[in-house]
């Protein structure tokens, strides 16, 4: 029996049952079905597996290369789409998650054989992520690490990533609401998050970036932070914000 964990998120019950039926034929043993983006980012936070087949036309608030974004910052796990379409431009989408490969349905136990074995040996055979010096996203590429500067008035003022508590768009303009004071600057949110470390803050609304650690709880709808303040949760950002946090719950 192979023991290689494979998670299979498809909405078809009956293509995922499919998928499922191959792989045990394959002697795989560890398999899991998600039928949303939801239930895949909570099993992959609980069994991180060695491989995931994912339907591209999933349905829900995110398809299936949005939840492909969301997993490749989960984990270091190699993807296989799975679809029945050749619209290029689908396939262009695709290609910027750097997928391990695609399967078109129909398929047969010949397709996922072959795909599963490749995929499966190259990534015993790659370097593993923390193995490799590289140069992360997260490595700033600043002398000062833990702090912006903010122009205010005629002067930039020093600013602690800790004490940011959020940032606010209003049109072209953003309000980034810190400790000691707020700061209104024309910037768009795509500058904002550039500016701050993906590490510490997410954009959780289209009007919204929060400050991870000064969150204090949250729902499907609404964050609380420590200041007091609650700020909104975007629908289609909701699940990549889930992502981002170690969370616990009932199943």
């Amino acid at each position: 029996m192979k023991e290689e964990r494979i998670l299979i998120v498809e909405d078809d019950i009956n293509i995922a049952e499919n998928i499922e039926e191959i792989l045990e034929l394959l002697g795989y043993i560890n398999i899991d079905i998600a039928n949303s983006a939801n239930q895949a980012v909570k099993i992959i936070k609980k069994y991180k597996p060695d491989l995931v087949f994912m339907d591209i036309k999933l349905k829900g608030d995110k398809d299936g290369i949005e939840l492909g974004e969301i997993v490749h910052q989960m984990v270091d796990v190699p993807i296989v789409f799975v679809t029945s379409y050749s619209d290029p431009t689908i396939i262009e989408r695709a290609k910027r998650i750097n997928p391990a490969g695609f399967i078109v349905k129909p398929f047969n136990t010949n397709d996922i054989h072959a795909i599963v074995e490749i995929v499966l040996y190259n990534k015993r055979v790659k370097p593993s992520v923390e193995s490799v010096s590289v140069k992360t996203a997260d490595e700033s590429p600043y002398l000062v690490t833990d702090a912006v500067f903010i122009k205010s008035d005629n002067a930039f003022e020093r600013v602690p990533y800790e004490n940011i508590y959020y940032v606010e768009a209003n049109g072209n303009m953003v309000t980034i609401f810190t400790k000691a004071k707020n700061y209104t600057i024309r910037k768009s949110m795509k500058d904002m998050e550039d500016k701050l470390p993906p590490s510490l803050f997410l954009r959780v609304q289209k009007s919204f970036i929060v400050q991870l650690n000064q969150i204090e709880s949250f729902n499907t709808r609404d964050i609380t932070l420590k200041s007091g303040d609650v700020v909104q949760v975007g629908r289609q950002y909701y699940n990549s914000f889930l992502a981002k946090l170690n969370t616990i719950t009932e199943s």
